[in-house]
């Protein structure tokens, strides 16, 4: 059961992160400020808990991050704020200073947090 829960989780992973453009009202595809897979870790992480999030999937090759929401409890822009408060570029939403300040030497992309 749990190998067919994993193996289904996989494949929709997959989808989403391979889709061209969102499809569907409640998800989106925003460019952000990833170099690394401790990048891809930190935001995936930091948003699989947040109250209205359903799926998150980042593409580090194509610096995107796919985000599937339930539109009663999020709107885009506080998407993008989430990503914001992990320390990460949403699009032209910049990072939090505090937040991109902590992450690790590696994640921290030239000019995302206003010319560092």
């Amino acid at each position: 059961m749990k190998t067919t829960q994993l193996i289904i989780a996989l494949l929709f992973t997959f989808n989403l992160a391979t889709a061209q453009t969102p499809s569907e009202p409640g998800e989106m595809k925003v460019s952000s400020s990833i170099v690394c897979e401790m990048c891809k870790e930190t935001i995936e992480e930091g948003l699989a808990y947040e109250k209205g999030i359903k799926r998150v999937a980042v593409n580090v090759d194509e610096n995107t991050i796919y985000v599937k929401y339930n539109e009663k409890k999020l709107n885009e822009d506080e998407v993008k704020n989430l990503i914001a408060n992990l320390g990460y570029a949403a699009d032209d939403v910049k990072p939090v200073k505090e937040a991109y300040d902590n992450l690790h030497g590696c994640c921290k992309m030239p000019g995302a947090c206003g010319g560092e």
